[in-house]
């Protein structure tokens, strides 16, 4: 099985060519490495088209495997394959501002699937998430607190960082099980029930696609199979990529731009320019 967000489902590549003029390094499975134009897009890129000379050619399954996973972001573990997706890509930044809806989460399409082998972080076999240093979550209970993050979060009626707090103390509480207290999906769906009514707000359809956004960082985070510090280094994480998208909005930019912007810093900062 394989899951997205709802907002995502959409998902066609629609030949933006942010990702080909990237100035990112494009391997090929017989180790060798696109090259680059004068002004660092690949070379296999036709600006005036806006296609790639591989796809247009050959089709996507010719394409690098860097190239036919992009904009994906994938988890696998033994629940299944989970597809999250960069907002750097400009196509995947425009559905977080589509709707002023609750995101949930939905069988993955075709369009997201079928791109060949997905690569990403392959986590079947391992331990679930940590709950906290030397205690382990089981799946049931992290994908319920995973869908009810995700519910708290996409909510129509708090800002960006008032529902990232609400998030963040449901976490906590969580965070604090024992075992031989109650079970520990009960607990999940009492932290969350314990939270109070979100202060009210006039939410935006700018303020609504940040809370998409931090939606997607959460959905299938590789950050519960990374690192020793639980399930609350999911939500700091996540304030991490609000901070970073306040920075980048207060360079006066649109919403959307600082989001991409956001997810090239956050997602492929360590990609640009190898």
């Amino acid at each position: 099985m394989a899951w997205c967000l709802d907002f995502h489902a959409s998902y066609r590549c629609r030949h933006a060519g942010a990702c080909c003029r990237a100035g990112w390094t494009i391997p090929f499975e017989d180790g060798s490495v696109a090259a680059r134009t004068p002004h660092d897009a690949c070379s296999f890129f036709d600006a005036s088209s806006h296609l790639c000379a591989i796809h247009h050619a050959l089709g996507p399954q010719a394409l690098p495997l860097t190239c036919r996973m992009f904009p994906r972001i994938v988890l696998k573990d033994d629940r299944g394959t989970f597809i999250s997706l960069s907002h750097f890509c400009p196509t995947a930044a425009g559905l977080l501002f589509r709707d002023i809806s609750e995101a949930v989460i939905v069988d993955a399409p075709p369009a997201l699937t079928g791109v060949g082998e997905l690569d990403g972080l392959d986590a079947r076999g391992a331990w679930p998430p940590l709950l906290r240093s030397g205690v382990l979550m089981n799946l049931e209970s992290y994908a319920t607190w995973e869908r009810r993050s995700i519910s708290v979060l996409t909510r129509d009626d708090a800002r960006p960082p008032d529902a990232l707090a609400a998030v963040e103390e449901a976490t906590a509480r969580i965070a604090r099980w024992t075992p031989g207290s109650a079970d520990l999906l009960a607990t999940v769906h009492a932290s969350f029930d314990a939270l109070g009514d979100a202060a009210p707000a006039a939410i935006d359809r700018d303020a609504f696609a940040v809370k998409r956004w931090l939606s997607a960082r959460l959905f299938g985070a590789w950050a519960a199979y990374q690192g020793r510090d639980g399930l609350p280094a999911i939500p700091a994480y996540l304030r991490n990529c609000l901070d970073t998208f306040t920075r980048e909005a207060g360079a006066g930019d649109s919403s959307l731009e600082a989001i991409r912007r956001s997810d090239l810093l956050i997602m492929h900062g360590a990609a640009t320019h190898e």
